[in-house]
C-alpha cells in the first residue's frame, strides 16, 4: 500500500498509479494553491478535486488510487488509529517547515518495517522548510534520486 500526501493535480499519482499493483492513497484538501498562472484566477468550488479525477478516472474507478480529501494529519490519526502500514510513503504536501515536520512524525510511524518514505522538492531553492525538516527528521544528507529533487529513507 502506498500513501501519498498532497496529491494536488495527480502527476506523481498518475506516475505511482501506472506502475504499481498497489493500492495508494491520496490524500489532499484539493484546496489548491493559485501560484500557477495556469489555473483560473477564481476557480470554483471542486475545481482541483475535478482535476485530479479527470487525470486519474481509470485509476480511480478501478480502485488503484483512493482519494482521501482531508488534511495529512486527519489521514494519518485515521489510518494510525485502524493499524494500516505502508510500504511506501510519498510526502509533497505544504512545504512550509512545521507542515513537513508534522507530515514526517505523523507518518513515519505508518511506515512497514522494510519501507520507504519519499519526498519532493528537497535542495532545488525556494523550498528552506522542506530542506530544513528532513535534515532535521531524515538524514543531515539524505538519500536522493540521482540529482532531482527526490529524497527518501529506506527502513
Amino acid at each position: 500500500m502506498i500513501a501519498e500526501v498532497g496529491s494536488y493535480l495527480g502527476r506523481s499519482t498518475r506516475a505511482m498509479a501506472d506502475n504499481t499493483s498497489g493500492v495508494i492513497y491520496a490524500v489532499d484538501t484539493w484546496k489548491g494553491t493559485l501560484a500557477d498562472e495556469k489555473f483560473p484566477k477564481e476557480p470554483h468550488e471542486g475545481y482541483f478535486l475535478d482535476e485530479f479525477t479527470k487525470n486519474l478516472g481509470d485509476h480511480l474507478w478501478n480502485g488503484t488510487v483512493k482519494a482521501l480529501r482531508m488534511t495529512s494529519l486527519e489521514a494519518a490519526a485515521a489510518f494510525s488509529g485502524d493499524g494500516t502500514r505502508f510500504g511506501f510513503i510519498f510526502i509533497d504536501g505544504d512545504h512550509s517547515y512545521e507542515s513537513v515536520r508534522n507530515d514526517i512524525l505523523a507518518w513515519r510511524p505508518l511506515l512497514e518495517k522494510g519501507g520507504t518514505i519519499s519526498g519532493h522538492d528537497f535542495d532545488i531553492g525556494g523550498y528552506p522548510g522542506v530542506v530544513q525538516a528532513v535534515r532535521e527528521l531524515i538524514a543531515p544528507v539524505p538519500n536522493q534520486v540521482g540529482g532531482s529533487s527526490l529524497w527518501y529513507l529506506e527502513t
